[in-house]
């Protein structure tokens, strides 16, 4: 078996001229003299002959020897070494892990103090001191040996690192001391390192690596090796954001951009490219070849990956340029009867069926594996079973025909922590279609931009060794027939180069190949056990909509070997790749070319999509349905409204054209009105086009999704429905006379570099009456966070109570103008008199998320946070998107949310009234208790996964008020639970409808309580009253999720809902947030208008206080304010206007313009009320003092109004902006209220308008 060019070997040069007490490899100087080193340096020796590094490995049983000079004679030596006392000591100088992330490292103690994880066994044994003498020196010696560190959950030594979270390992690993002591002083110490395993490597050391990488091509070779960045990690829970880097190694930077440009023909004119293919007249050109690793706790997969890149390089360095790998090529007789042994006979229960589609390409070469009773990777003897031969790959010539993007780690946050998640505690692999998250927005947007031609991304830890291509079912917009023509022979490409050039894991099995059982029942076969790509959340699946062969790998161990494995996988595939890259090429190209043609492929595709029991296209129609109008599972294309009559959604529909371009999907915006199905849709209507190279990328995620009942399990969900889970509106055209007339609207084609223009212009939409109530329609994460953004910042807003726009908000026209860009929602003006009934929210809502866990007292501290808080991260984000302040105290909290259970403190606050929305698994059972014993009934069905559904609203509340109004009867559940059984005076707020059904989900039709799901169950309820032990409830429960993921975005508005209507003030109805103000009042439109105009404000409370008497304070303010606040000198007259009062500034202006006067003493009086004919003066002054030829004759009482009033009120009753009491009675004397200041004021702001 040929070996690696090791990474130690590479540095063993710079290690052995180091100074070697510092050295983390050193060996013995009197044994190394090319070294250097002085005869007296210290030194430690991995004495195992295992080939491994000079360091202790977690995962391996090892001897060693380390050498102590001392100022002694031999014999004194000797006599020390009986009571020396020996121990490894961390070295403080040299940090590995960060002491913030990682606070409870072990410091280390004596040799027979390191305790292993089974918390009993010994890690050091076989320790003895002892002395010689080399080269005249004289040292103290220790020998010792190292038991496995590792233990797994039954007590059996696991030769691996762990597959966990948190790395709680890295607590005992790092840079050490073994020091040897007597009782009164230190004699010495040497230096070492205690690592997981030899080539394991902290994300630091990954980054210190790339760089070496990169160092070491521009030395030592010819290659185009450069270091990219493809942004920035998404930096959560108070973790910080990092660089994401990826390299890219190529014979040279023209092979690199000889792709591009192939790359773009078969995205534009891909027949001919196929031609140009097929008649050999691409001549020289190269395919790029991807590997990744996404789940960074998950370690030896970035290590493998790292070790592959080395291994190019070094050869690429060498003299031959070659390296050597063995391939199993054959099966020997004796390896022959073991395969069909294992594979157990034909026809009998559980024996392995091969399936007719993979029969003729499948080999099965590397599939005996060393247990007779599990398919676990072990060691197995290879010569036995097999015909071995050795291959040579020669760099030069591999890289004339492809090229490579490593991403030694995608989740760089992740590998920091050693966790499975990112900061934000995000699967990343169940989040490219959704791509919420920073991390796969970048990996997913590199993945379109290269359209590699094979992919594979390195997890584990599945002991059998597995590698894809997968078993059905499939995802229907995989043009699965072409992606097939190499799935197999390059999964098992991988595989065979894996087995076959490690020493402990020697057997792989892939899914499609190996997962296809008897059932005992003739030769009838069933898929028992499916591993499914049916969900695009996976990375490999993401890319397999670019017409990239992709593999999800799943090692069985996280050691050297697999190191080893991983290195020799990537070679033996792209070696394979190398081979036949014509035929990738070309077959990812005719993938394209459906694309661009919307051509029909169900009659190639059809065979893959077999049942459960492997018949051949027997659930093709059910999972690639085709339209009437077209006869495609394709339809024409897609019409996205993002104009406010036809989108009720504009945020959405605008994130939508985002994910599109960024995922290198075209759109057209019309630039004229067309009419489609009834509906006219204005210019700048967005066209989803499926002639295009990525229509399976676009139709992926816009298409409904499937109901799948017939399989017995999927691995997570499917559903993407982007307008149905984020909740904008789309109409689908499948009528090509009709696309005919769409497309010659439109104008050309929009890439991200388009979008990113085009965004640049994107504002809320407004409608109506200006300078006047606003109704903000309530459908989105922004018009909740607008809301959010307007209470913080002290404006008043309501929540609408009635009518059709009842569960919306109501605010004035100058909050709606102060809302920040960011922001993209829809605002209708309504006239205050004409305004919707809505009452008060009194505050930004202060929300408490259920299950947030304590810090970890070993590993990473936050583990549990980052990686055993799916639910609380899934519902933090979702707050964040909201606008939503959160808190962590739960008294102090207006509602309770989650979908984790209630904790302690939860719990507490829901007993004693706080409002609690809770949904799904978690949160709903921990709710129960809040009840009577039995009052509350949950039930699921047995194996369900998700629903998309359609359902009723049996009973309105301001909880599901706006989706009522909006005429949205679509709800999505990760998980398929409802209430069987509820409470007595709850609500039914929410029931699936049996009558529409649903829409997308997985339900096996054979699990428990499946009828009953679908049969108008209960899905939502609410309860306010008495719970049990003396609670005071106020509560909602879904049955099912409400943020998984953070993609279902179209059911946060419950959870905002819920929120808003917490902190509504129940006592009276509203307009433009003023509880003292009712629609119907005189004075309504003017309290409005000047609101709206920012003349007048509130008197704080909510309240406008229309009654009390106008102070002539407050008259100059309302006068300062309509001139919009010039700047004013520092000083005034007024002995009794203070320079701070909030009118200060407004008395100053007044008196330099002539509007006031103040009284003789030198006063200005701000605190006394103002009179009807003083209001007049000051207005009549402030308008300039014009001339009128207006009277007072028609009033009663014209008398009794002071001289120096007469002629500001009679311009005021001539340009009625004074009508006076009625009855012909002005009352000038009379002290003005606030309602008729309003009055006034908007009465003058029309007559200059």
């Amino acid at each position: 078996m040929k070996k690696s060019v090791r990474v130690t070997e590479r540095i063993l040069a710079v290690i052995m001229t180091a100074a070697l007490v510092l050295s983390v490899c050193a060996v013995p100087t009197f044994a190394a003299e090319a070294s250097g080193a002085s005869a007296s340096a210290a030194s430690f020796v991995n004495t195992s002959g295992d080939g491994g590094d000079h360091v202790i490995s977690l995962s391996a049983s090892r001897t060693f020897k380390a050498y102590v000079p001392v100022n002694m004679t031999e014999a004194e030596a000797k006599e020390t070494a009986k009571t020396a006392v020996w121990s490894i000591l961390r070295d403080k100088s040299r940090p590995y892990a960060d002491v913030s992330q990682y606070p409870n490292q072990y410091q280390g103690g004596t040799l027979d103090s390191w305790i292993c994880t089974d918390n009993e066994t010994k890690l050091f044994t076989d320790i003895v001191s002892g002395a010689e003498t080399k080269d005249g020196q004289v040292y103290l010696t220790l020998t010792f040996g190292n038991n496995c560190y590792f233990y797994d959950k039954n007590g059996n030594v696991d030769l691996s690192v762990p597959h966990s979270n948190g790395g709680a390992y890295l607590d005992v690993s790092g840079y050490f001391n073994l020091t040897v002591k007597t009782a009164d002083k230190t004699l010495g110490s040497v230096a070492l390192k205690i690592t997981p395993y030899d080539n394991f490597h902290t994300m630091s050391e990954i980054y210190d690596e790339i760089d070496e990488i990169v160092d070491f091509a521009a030395d030592k070779t010819d290659l185009y090796v450069e270091k990219f960045s493809m942004g920035k990690s998404q930096g959560d829970n108070g973790l910080a954001s990092l660089d994401m880097p990826y390299l890219i190694v190529a014979k040279d930077k023209s092979a690199v951009e000889r792709w591009k440009s192939i790359k773009e023909e078969a995205e534009t004119n891909p027949s001919d490219l196929l031609k140009k293919i097929e008649n050999g007249e691409l001549k020289d050109y190269q395919v790029p070849v991807m590997y990744s690793n996404i789940h960074s706790n998950e370690v030896s997969a970035s290590d493998g990956i790292l070790e592959f890149t080395w291994m190019l390089l070094n050869a690429a360095a060498s003299d031959s340029g070659d390296i050597d790998y063995d391939k199993l090529t054959g099966f020997t007789a004796e390896g022959e009867k073991k395969l069909k042994e294992q594979m157990g006979p034909k026809g009998a229960e559980g024996s392995v069926a091969v399936p007719d589609l993979v029969k003729d390409t499948a080999t099965y070469l590397g599939y005996i594996h060393a247990g007779e009773d599990s398919p676990e990777s072990g060691k197995v003897d290879l010569e036995k079973y097999y015909n071995v031969e050795e291959e040579t790959v020669n760099i030069g010539d591999l890289l004339d025909d492809v090229f490579y993007i490593i991403v030694p780690e995608e989740n760089v946050e992740g590998r920091t922590y050693l966790t499975r998640t990112s900061s934000g505690g995000f699967d990343l692999n169940r989040d490219n279609s959704f791509q919420t998250q920073a991390e796969t927005q970048n990996m997913t947007r590199l993945i379109s931009e290269w359209n590699p031609v094979s992919f594979a991304e390195f997890h584990g830890r599945v002991e059998a060794f597995q590698c894809e291509p997968c078993d059905p079912p499939h995802e229907p917009n995989f043009e699965y027939d072409l992606l097939a023509e190499h799935l197999m022979t390059g999964g098992e490409a991988l595989g065979i180069a894996a087995v076959a050039n490690n020493g402990g894991h020697n057997s792989y099995v892939i899914p499609q190949r190996d997962y296809l059982e008897y059932t005992g029942t003739g030769r009838q076969t069933v898929w028992a056990d499916p591993w499914d790509d049916m969900s695009t959340s996976y990375t490999p699946q993401y890319a397999m909509l670019h017409g990239t062969v992709s593999y999800t790998v799943e090692v069985p161990a996280y050691d050297d070997y697999m190191v080893e494995a991983l290195a020799y996988g990537q070679l033996g595939q792209s070696h394979y790749i190398a081979e036949n890259k014509e035929s990738y090429l070309a077959a990812q190209t005719e993938i394209l070319e459906r694309g661009v043609t919307n051509a029909n492929s169900n009659e190639e595709v059809e065979p893959w999509f077999c049942d459960q029991y492997d018949i051949e296209g027997a659930e093709a129609d059910l999972f690639r349905p085709t339209y009437e109008e077209n006869g495609n599972f394709y339809p024409e294309c897609y019409i996205i409204p993002l104009d406010a009559e036809n989108q009720s959604n504009l945020q959405a529909a605008n994130d939508m054209m985002e994910w599109l371009t960024r995922n290198d999907v075209k759109v057209r915006l019309s630039e004229k009105k067309f009419t489609y199905d009834g509906v006219d849709y204005p210019a700048g209507t967005m066209i989803v086009s499926m002639y295009q190279a990525k229509r399976s990328v676009a139709n992926g995620m816009l298409y409904d999704g499937t109901v799948i009942t017939e399989w017995p399990q999927l691995y997570s969900e499917g559903i993407t429905a982007f307008n149905k889970t984020r909740g904008f509106d789309m109409a689908t055209c499948a009528d090509p006379d009709a696309y005919e007339t769409i497309a010659a609207s439109c104008g050309g084609e929009m890439d991200y570099a388009d979008y990113e223009s085009y965004v640049k212009g994107v504002k809320s939409a407004f409608s109506g009456t200006e300078n006047a109530s606003v109704i903000i329609v309530n459908a989105s994460e922004d018009s909740t966070a607008a809301v959010n953004f307007l209470l913080k910042n002290g404006k008043a807003v309501s929540l609408i109570t009635e009518g059709e726009y009842k569960g919306s908000f109501l605010c004035d026209y100058t909050a709606w103008k102060s809302l920040d860009p960011q922001y993209i929602v829809t605002g209708i003006g309504v006239e205050a008199s004409k305004a919707p009934a809505a009452k008060k929210i009194a505050k930004a809502p202060l929300v408490y998320i259920s299950g947030k866990p304590s810090d970890n007292t070993a590993g990473f501290v936050k583990s549990s946070l980052v990686s055993g808080a799916y639910q609380y991260n899934y519902d933090r984000q979702a707050m964040e998107l909201l606008g939503f302040q959160v808190t962590e105290d739960a008294s102090k909290a207006d509602l309770i949310i989650g979908a984790a259970a209630l904790d302690a403190e939860a719990l507490a606050a829901v007993k004693a009234g706080t409002a609690y929305i809770g949904y799904g698994k978690n949160a709903v059972p921990s709710a129960t208790g809040l009840f009577p014993e039995g009052s509350i009934r949950y039930s699921s069905v047995k194996g369900g996964m998700d629903a998309l559904s359609y359902v009723t609203y049996p009973e309105e509340t301001m909880i599901n008020a706006s989706y009522i109004a909006e005429g949205d009867d679509i709800l999505y559940g990760y998980g398929t639970a409802y209430f069987s059984e509820i409470p007595a005076g709850s609500k039914v707020l929410v029931k699936l409808n049996s009558k529409k059904g649903l829409i997308e989900g997985f339900l096996p039709s054979t699990g428990e309580n499946y009828a009953a799901f679908k049969n108008d169950s209960i899905q939502a309820i609410s309860y306010e009253g008495a719970g049990s032990d003396g609670a005071r409830l106020d509560v909602v429960l879904f049955a099912n999720t409400l943020t998984n993921k953070v993609h279902q975005r179209d059911e946060f508005n419950f959870i905002s809902n819920a929120a808003f209507d917490a902190v509504a003030d129940d006592s009276g109805q509203s307009v433009s947030g003023y509880t003292d103000v009712a629609a119907d009042a005189w004075y309504a439109d003017a309290v409005q208008q000047a609101a709206a105009a920012g003349a007048m404000n509130g008197v704080g409370g909510g309240k406008f206080a229309p009654d009390s008497n106008l102070s002539r304070a407050m008259l100059t303010q309302i006068l300062y304010n309509m001139e919009e606040k010039p700047p004013v000198a520092a000083e005034h007259k007024f002995s009794d206007v203070a320079s701070d009062a909030w009118y200060t500034d407004a008395v100053i202006w007044s008196a330099a313009e002539n509007i006031v006067t103040g009284y003789g003493d030198g006063t200005f009086g701000p605190m006394k009320n103002i009179t009807r004919e003083q209001l007049a003066t000051m207005l009549y002054r402030y308008a300039g003092s014009p001339d009128t030829a207006g009277t007072l004759d028609s009033f009663k009482d014209a008398s009794s109004a002071g001289e120096y009033a007469v002629k500001a009120l009679s311009w005021a009753v001539e340009r009625g902006i004074v009508n006076g009491t009625g009855n012909g009675v002005l009352k000038p004397e009379g002290q003005a209220t606030r309602a008729q200041a309003a009055q006034m004021i908007t009465k003058y702001m029309k007559l200059n308008s």
